[in-house]
């Protein structure tokens, strides 16, 4: 029987935030829930997180994330250093929703996006995500949903540039 992962609902997004914080993991929330946290709607299905490759970062996301509802993430305990030797790929846990795990997101890394995160107060729950800027970074490529999300983000940049106090 082929099984499907559902998208991820935001109490479900904040509750993987907490455990990203909880076991003091370096990541931002990206791509489609992170414009949601800046007011920006649009469909996604999994979680898109950004870290930092190194092995002791990468113990704590895979601790973190080994709380997920079946356990996928428990399978990369045994090789904690999952980056090594390269910066460029995601790893995606197909829990019972998605989770990408991204050392870059278009070319940039954690190192580079690091002056970009920011903290946001979602319900009472803290998250690491993009400022606006460097979400339009990662919004640069010519996929379609990307060119639509960097002309949003672009208008809701140019609104706050317009009246900063919205």
């Amino acid at each position: 029987m082929t099984q499907y992962t559902r998208p991820a609902k935001w109490d479900e997004v904040k509750r993987r935030a907490t455990y990203l914080s909880e076991a003091g993991v370096e990541y931002a929330l990206v791509d489609g829930y992170a414009l949601a946290a800046h007011g920006i709607s649009r469909l996604t299905e999994d979680i898109d997180i950004l870290v930092a490759p190194d092995a002791e970062n990468s113990r704590r996301w895979i601790v973190a994330l080994s709380r997920l509802p079946d356990g996928a993430a428990r399978e990369l305990a045994g090789a904690p250093d999952v980056f090594a030797g390269q910066h460029r790929y995601a790893i995606r846990i197909n829990d019972e929703f998605s989770v990408d795990v991204l050392p870059s997101i278009a070319g940039h890394g954690c190192d580079e996006m690091r002056a970009q995160v920011i903290e946001r107060d979602l319900d009472g729950v803290r998250v690491r995500l993009l400022d606006p800027e460097g979400m339009l970074k990662t919004k640069q490529g010519v996929r379609p949903k990307d060119q639509m999300d960097a002309r949003t983000i672009r208008a809701v940049l140019d609104a706050l540039r317009k009246d900063p106090g919205t």
